[in-house]
């Protein structure tokens, strides 16, 4: 019997300039010293398990009071935190709204560290592109399974770079400065929700207009109206009727219209922009 992979971490390093991070000092000015506590608390949940815990924010936040003491903090202070921690991307927002707590930092951090073992399993919720991948010193052979997502080398990566051979290294050197030139599109965090619920695929060719279109989207109209807008369009898409022939067009032109049409209406109603979507949700034509 092949012996398990090691998901979680025995430790993790903590930079010591990490009080003076200016997203931490924000928490700590406005929450004290629980701010920080939590954050890091948060950080050994994680690594405990991997570089992701699937935990929602009713048993994170439950945790987290009875780790501190019920009698020295509230649960609404402790959900403040959390939600700052979105805010500020400490914490992914998109993923924590799905019950599944990591980021960017976190999973940089836990390669470091993992990257010598001969197997890191990383088939889920996985945030970094192979360009991140390859500056932490890892190189990715990722291949498309219909059924089970993205497979990394059969959901595991060898990362023991050291023992490569030189032709290996300058092989390896080629593809990444080839990459550096045809590489891999940073995407804004909305277009990477698309892709991790499936609306698109990985390599679609309109992930620059979807990260543009975001961005001015939340410009525009606020974080908390687009991502509704978005989550909502990304479920209706499952099963659409007709079908959805451009994919982009249709994210645009139903979030936009419906988010100018809420505008004009919000000032006269007392509903959210996501119970009013849901029942005025507009199909393009």
């Amino acid at each position: 019997m092949a012996r398990p992979i090691k998901k979680g971490l025995s430790y993790f390093p903590l930079d010591v300039g990490v009080f003076k991070d200016k997203r931490i000092t924000k928490i700590e000015r406005k929450f004290g010293v629980y701010g920080s506590s939590i954050f890091l608390r948060i950080l050994t949940m994680v690594y405990e398990h991997g570089y992701y815990l699937e935990m929602t924010e009713e048993d994170l936040i439950t945790e987290l009071i009875y780790q501190i003491g019920v009698s020295k903090i509230s649960y609404q202070r402790v959900r403040n935190v959390i939600l700052m921690c979105c805010e500020l991307g400490i914490l992914d927002e998109p993923l924590f709204r799905q019950g599944v707590i990591t980021s960017d930092g976190i999973q940089k951090q836990f390669i470091r560290v993992a990257k010598r073992r001969k197997e890191v399993d990383i088939s889920k919720y996985w945030l970094l592109d192979s360009a991140t991948m390859e500056d932490l010193g890892v190189l990715l052979s990722m291949e498309k399974n219909e059924e089970k997502g993205v497979n990394v080398n059969n959901n595991s990566v060898n990362v023991d770079i050291n023992k490569q051979s030189k032709s290996k290294r300058k092989r390896d050197k080629l593809i990444k400065e080839d990459k550096s030139i045809y590489g891999f599109p940073k995407m804004h965090f909305l277009t990477k929700l698309l892709i991790q619920r499936k609306y698109i695929e990985e390599i679609d060719a309109d992930i620059m207009k979807y990260n543009d279109l975001f961005e001015s989207a939340i410009d525009e109209y606020s974080y908390e109206n687009v991502l509704s807008g978005v989550n909502y369009i990304i479920s209706y898409a499952r099963h659409p009727d007709p079908p959805i022939e451009d994919k982009f067009n249709f994210m645009k032109v139903s979030l936009i219209t419906n988010l100018d049409r809420f505008r004009s209406l919000e000032n006269r109603r007392g509903e959210t922009f996501e119970d009013w979507f849901k029942n005025i949700f507009l199909q393009v034509d």
